[in-house]
């Protein structure tokens, strides 16, 4: 373990990362209990469930969380020498409001009442309580099951990345970056525009205009903080908050919720099942961001610690998992190595189980706080642009469709369930995924490759998993309907693509292009074009860890360069 102390960092890199990552953090824990609590204004066990149950359960994973993803930079900086930036650990805000969304509401206003129909002999309190009891037990379980999937995806995490193009990792966290970490965050100060708007000017004076105010030699305030301090000041002064919401008693609440919401889950598996997939595969997103910063981690130990985490949280009665975090490039961009993510869990491991989150909450307006998500999700869409080859770029603004489709939808609800924007908003993460897939093998001309991916499209559609509310019903609503968005159309859309890829195959396989583009009579021959094969975009886990071995051998050359020069220096006297 003394490497974990030789090469624990508190630079100034690290104290600008972890401004970042708390609000980070604070913003999605803000979103999460404004969303939740709205669910029910008369019951009384709600209160007590967000702040006495979800947010010390929060504070519990954030802490061993990061605490872990220190330790395991910490680890590989010593093994490779290599500087490793640690992986930012949070909330899963991809799978988290899809879960609140999607589960808990879901449940919430199903629920059939015991009571007599005429309420007779009935107390409304508690069956409002037990309504509001039933859905977060149930999404407690949901949670639970994801852990299992991360820690199975875990296993096979080399074999996926071996399958799925870099774009489709990528893609779906511009789509989340885009929306949940960029529009939504900003969208609170463009409803307060008198004092809102400075906040998201700031973000570009200080990171983008490089206007940072410095008040002393070589020192300068990290970008985030004028932009909290004008915010919580106008805030207060504005009237947008008014007053302090009293703390709750400290301490930690555990429970058999999850086992409970097991038996209760039945009836909701079909909504269950794939924002547990989804929330999955965030992982391997974040994964693949970090890799192309420079940073490639262990793929199936990430997930397994991933999974772990997010079973110990259900354990203590969070319904949402907890993830590597979208945004690695940006931190290492940013100077941050290893101990802001430490700080960040030690933070959040006082502030949750002290009992005064609640005033923490009321304090800071989300004005202040909504700006400083919204660098990151723009830069996450920046990074995305820089990975990924210049051909494949009508890719990712196609699949920034199925984003904005499940942030509207979420949001605002559907005018028309059956229409396609709300086919495309579910399972919006997969369905982004594999349709990015698909195009870049289409650009690529790897028409096998494309046609498979549209054959996994086809099952999961016809499953439910993805356009669809939820999986396993309805398959054959619609048989001859016109505009009609049920599985069994959406699988006869999926295999006319995959069949369409296979007379592609055939007609390059047959008729090919013989001559090569500087050849004479070229656009004369009217074959059909060979596959595009390029390094680090078909072959990403071949290639997982050649930063560290780039790195190794720059090093040596280095060395041998500085040795070289000795002798030479040597020689010369």
């Amino acid at each position: 373990m003394h490497y974990f102390f030789k090469n624990l960092t508190f630079g100034a890199g690290d104290f600008v990362s972890l401004f970042s990552l708390f609000f980070d953090n604070l913003s999605t824990l803000l979103g999460f209990s404004g969303a939740i609590l709205g669910l029910s204004s008369t019951s009384t066990v709600l209160p007590e469930i967000v702040f006495q149950r979800i947010i010390p359960a929060a504070g519990i994973m954030l802490f061993l969380g990061n605490l872990y993803y220190s330790w395991q930079a910490t680890r590989l900086t010593e093994k490779y020498g290599h500087s490793y930036t640690a992986q930012p650990y949070g909330l899963n805000t991809a799978g988290g409001f899809p879960f609140i969304f999607g589960i808990i509401y879901a449940v919430y206003f199903s629920y059939t009442p015991v009571c007599p129909a005429d309420g007779s002999g009935c107390d409304p309190l508690e069956e409002e309580n037990n309504r509001v009891e039933l859905a977060w037990r149930i999404c407690v379980a949901a949670n639970f099951l994801t852990g299992i999937i991360n820690i199975i995806l875990g296993f096979f995490g080399p074999l996926m990345m071996r399958v799925f193009p870099v774009a489709a990792m990528l893609v779906p966290l511009a789509g989340i970056g885009f929306t949940w970490l960029a529009l939504n965050q900003i969208a609170p100060n463009f409803a307060t525009p008198a004092i809102g708007l400075l906040p998201v000017f700031l973000i570009f004076t200080q990171y983008y205009g490089r206007g940072r105010f410095h008040v002393g030699k070589g020192f300068y305030l990290p970008e985030a903080l004028p932009i909290v301090v004008f915010g919580v000041a106008a805030g207060w002064i504005y009237g947008t908050n008014t007053t302090v919401t009293d703390p709750v008693a400290p301490g930690i609440w555990a429970g058999g919720a999850f086992i409970q919401g097991l038996s209760d889950i039945g009836p909701y598996i079909g909504v269950v099942l794939p924002f547990s997939i989804a929330a999955s595969f965030v992982d391997m997103m974040c994964l693949v961001s970090a890799q192309k910063a420079g940073d490639p981690y262990p793929i199936g130990e990430t997930m397994i610690a991933d999974g772990i985490g997010t079973l110990l949280g259900a354990i203590l009665g969070s319904p949402v998992g907890t993830v590597v975090y979208v945004g690695h490039p940006v931190h290492k961009r940013v100077g941050a190595k290893t101990g802001y993510s430490l700080m960040n869990g030690c933070i959040y491991l006082v502030l949750c189980l002290s009992g005064v989150f609640p005033v923490i909450l009321s304090l800071i307006p989300v004005i202040a706080i909504g700006p400083i998500i919204f660098i990151f999700g723009l830069m996450i869409c920046e990074e995305c642009t820089m990975h990924i080859a210049q051909r494949h770029h009508s890719a990712i603004f196609f699949g920034l469709f199925f984003g904005v489709t499940d942030y509207i939808y979420t949001q605002f609800g559907p005018s028309n369930p059956n229409n396609g924007p709300n086919a495309m908003s579910k399972g919006s993460a997969l369905s982004c995924m594999l349709w990015v897939a698909i195009i870049v093998y289409t650009i690529d001309r790897k028409w096998v490759h494309a046609g498979i991916f549209c054959m996994v499209a086809a099952l999961f559609a016809g499953i439910g998993l993805i356009h669809q509310n939820q999986a396993f019903e309805n398959f054959m609503t619609g048989f001859q309907g016109v505009n009609d968005t049920s599985p069994f159309q959406f699988m006869i859309g999926y295999f006319t693509m995959a069949g369409l890829c296979a007379l592609m195959k055939i007609l390059q396989v047959v008729n090919p292009k013989k001559l090569q583009p500087e050849e004479e009579g070229y656009e004369d021959d009217h074959g059909y074009l060979p596959e595009i094969s390029e390094k680090g975009v078909d072959d990403l886990f071949e290639t997982w860890w050649d930063p560290i071995n780039k790195a190794s051998a720059d090093k040596d050359t280095t060395v041998k360069t500085a040795a070289s020069e000795r002798f030479r220096d040597d020689a010369d006297v």
